[in-house]
């Protein structure tokens, strides 16, 4: 089980899909096109109408070469959106992307029902504890730097040693997704040693999130743009779930969903 709110999912018989709504100028693939609620807003009930089963909202980007920006000016493009997401989808999980617990508490206080620290518990030291205050979900990504081989018995270690101080801090390993972190300080061939072997992180005790959306491993195998590997990333996202993957955070949700209909009934089910 994912638990959050006093809400719960039940994990292992279908994957879900978190579609992105990415409130910021300058992210790799979308930047620019949702700024604003009103923008943020259609997408949101286009990605729900896709069959998104989590929305994640994020205020800054965290692209190679990235600009950070300021808790006041995330929380300045995030937070009226949260507002506003969260009046029209009542029921929809909300997800928050971000580094910074001050941007963690106040999305929490907003309605937020996760939060995706892509951080890793690492980059803030308030990030568990401010997390911990509540009952929302907690997503864990392994963000290392700088790069080196993966090895994945050091993944499995890092994860089950910040498990143990999330636990110590209130928050029960059924409220945390780990992920794996694909692209973020990575070698290009790191990205598929990680999938491969994805099936070592189902020990840990906590669902399992894989976010390969229109990322540059994808494009160094097709050839094409960030915004034309829609497929490339179904195709990815189909075969993760054959290695233990519980969640799959994407751009495009409609696509995605049609794959994992299709994996669901090919890998889950006798």
């Amino acid at each position: 089980m994912f638990q959050f709110n006093g809400k719960e999912i039940r994990l292992g018989h279908k994957t879900y899909v978190m579609g992105i709504l990415n409130v910021t100028p300058d992210s790799f693939s979308d930047g620019g096109r949702y700024v604003g609620v009103d923008a943020a807003a259609k997408h949101a009930a286009s990605l729900v109408t896709a069959g998104a089963d989590f929305l994640d909202l994020g205020a800054e980007s965290t692209r190679p070469g990235h600009h950070p920006v300021s808790v006041d000016e995330e929380w300045q493009r995030l937070g009226p959106v949260l507002q506003a997401v969260r009046k029209d989808h009542p029921h929809i999980v909300i997800s928050v992307d971000t580094q910074k617990a001050p941007i963690a508490y106040r999305a929490i206080e907003g309605g937020a029902d996760v939060i995706n620290d892509v951080g890793g518990s690492c980059g803030d030291p308030q990030m568990l504890s401010t997390v911990g205050t509540g009952q929302t979900g907690y997503i864990m990504m392994y963000n290392r730097q700088p790069l080196a081989r993966v090895d994945m018995s050091l993944m499995v270690e890092h994860f089950q040693r910040r498990i143990r101080e999330a636990r110590q801090v209130g928050i029960a390993s059924e409220r945390i997704l780990v992920d794996p972190g694909l692209g973020f300080a990575y070698g290009l061939e790191e990205n598929w040693r990680v999938l491969k072997q994805l099936e070592r992180l189902k020990g840990l005790g906590a669902g399992i999130l894989v976010g390969p959306s229109r990322k540059r491993f994808l494009g160094e195998i097709t050839g094409v743009a960030a915004g034309h590997r829609d497929w490339a990333t179904a195709s990815v996202a189909s075969l993760a779930v054959g290695v233990g993957m519980d969640v799959v955070r994407v751009h495009d949700v409609a696509g995605v969903r049609q794959a994992l209909l299709v994996a669901d009934r090919w890998w889950r089910h006798e």
